[in-house]
């Protein structure tokens, strides 16, 4: 399936012009939804939450569309497991003026390699302004697309795919096709090692064959930070102390901002905290299947 998420305008740019690599909410099936205007795609899309920036008498809306990703970040919500303001009714269906769809949600997870950001105006007339290439790569930008160039920006090391090749560990991609892996390192490889070029985006790349590749994973972290779930989706230094930025996970919009955390989107809630603040710390490696690598050879 190809799923579809509406993104706000500061939203999209922040994505794009910062090379932004992850996407969290409320999906829909991009087949379901096809055709329909900006307006439509406004009901369709539950844009009419409390504190949204969307407008429902704007011009165009911004729509990322990509390939399904792990099955282990797609939620089907509903009550009362999950739990959110309105629009949401808890169903799991969205509605429109002569239509409705399956509702999906979407725990965040790194934007899948090619994915695509399409400007759907007012009379349903579709735009392409810009495409993900891959973790290596970032985001490309096409001309009438108004937007910056995007930023260097490396990707992440604790969410994603990784793989191993020659005993080295990467960030990786697996390219359309599933033949081909796009290697990504934030510095340049040891002298010796040869092949990688830098990227736009601010980091090295290389693709090789997946045959070359001895192992291919998509890494989780998740742990808990009082008493709820979250992803660890980025690690740095503050003030000499290591700090994670947090993914909420556990689909409850009371419990979220009963614990103060910042509100990206529709159910969509994060917040930064030190590493001791957080217990239960796990690394999963989802490993896919039927892929050809030097250990499935």
């Amino acid at each position: 399936m190809i799923f579809q998420k509406a993104l706000s305008p500061a939203h999209t740019r922040f994505l794009v012009e910062g090379n932004q690599d992850t996407v969290a909410g409320y999906v829909v099936g991009a087949g379901e939804v096809a055709k329909l205007s900006a307006a439509q795609l406004f009901e369709a899309h539950g844009l009419g939450f409390p504190g949204s920036p969307f407008d429902p008498a704007a011009e165009f809306v911004d729509v990322l569309r990509f390939a399904d990703p792990l099955p282990v970040y797609v939620t089907t919500p509903v009550a009362p497991e999950f739990v959110d303001h309105p629009p949401f009714k808890g169903h799991g269906f969205t509605a429109w003026e002569g239509g409705f769809a399956p509702l999906y949600f979407l725990d965040e997870c790194r934007i899948p390699v090619e994915s695509e950001l399409w400007r759907v105006h007012a009379d349903a007339r579709e735009e392409l302004v810009a495409v993900y290439r891959d973790v290596a790569r970032g985001w490309t930008v096409l001309p009438t697309s108004g937007f910056a160039q995007p930023a260097a920006r490396v990707p992440e090391v604790v969410m994603g795919w990784v793989a191993v090749w020659n005993g080295v560990r990467f960030s990786a991609d697996v390219l359309v096709g599933g033949a081909e892996v796009m290697l990504a390192a934030s510095t340049a490889p040891p002298a010796g090692v040869t092949g990688f070029r830098q990227t736009g985006r601010g980091c090295w790349g290389r693709i090789v064959p997946i045959g070359e590749v001895d192992e291919v994973f998509e890494l989780l972290a998740r742990c808990r930070f009082e008493g709820q779930p979250f992803r660890i989706t980025a690690v740095a230094e503050q003030d000499g102390q290591r700090v994670f930025r947090l993914s909420y996970t556990g689909h409850d919009s009371g419990v979220a901002e009963g614990l103060g955390l910042n509100k990206a989107d529709a159910g969509v809630y994060w917040t930064v905290v030190p590493e001791t603040a957080v217990t239960d710390v796990e690394f999963v490696q989802n490993i896919p299947q039927n892929l050809p690598t030097r250990t499935t050879s």
